[in-house]
């Protein structure tokens, strides 16, 4: 995992975060004019839900999946989303990719916005496995296709 500021103007890193080495954390306050953008370490993804408008990603999140997603470390986002983390234990690779039902998946290729009032350094103990259903659900919308 690794952190780093993001423009609250124009959304970019200050950094080229890619080239981050895993486990660096940014130090400090963050300043006004900036966000801390968050990566997650290689295995574990964000499962990260949106609410923009009439659209709602919670309305197409099966009920089954639903608990799950609520009981991993998980976060609200300033649109009253939500960052849900999971270490994932599926077989199939996942993308960093967006869906139509505005829940998007970010892997170590991708970052979201931390939100979140936990230390950084205590999130991969809050995370859950993800289970058999949720690897299911995750592959179905963001596994590579064939």
């Amino acid at each position: 995992m690794r952190t780093f500021l993001v423009s609250k103007e124009n959304k970019r890193p200050l950094v080229k975060w890619g080239s981050i080495p895993d486990n660096t954390f940014y130090k400090g306050v963050v300043p006004s004019n900036y966000k801390l953008g968050i990566s997650p370490t290689p295995g574990y993804v964000i499962v990260d839900i949106d609410r923009h408008g009439k659209k709602n990603g919670f309305e197409h999140i099966p009920q089954h999946i639903y608990y799950e997603l609520m009981t991993t470390f998980n976060y609200a986002t300033k649109n009253k989303g939500r960052h849900c983390w999971f270490k994932y234990t599926g077989n199939k690779p996942l993308g960093n990719k967006t869906s139509k039902y505005s829940i998007d998946l970010r892997n170590e290729r991708g970052y979201v916005a931390y939100w979140g009032k936990e230390p950084i350094e205590n999130i991969t103990k809050l995370t859950k496995e993800s289970s058999p259903e949720m690897n299911k659900w995750l592959e179905e919308l963001f596994s590579y296709k064939d």
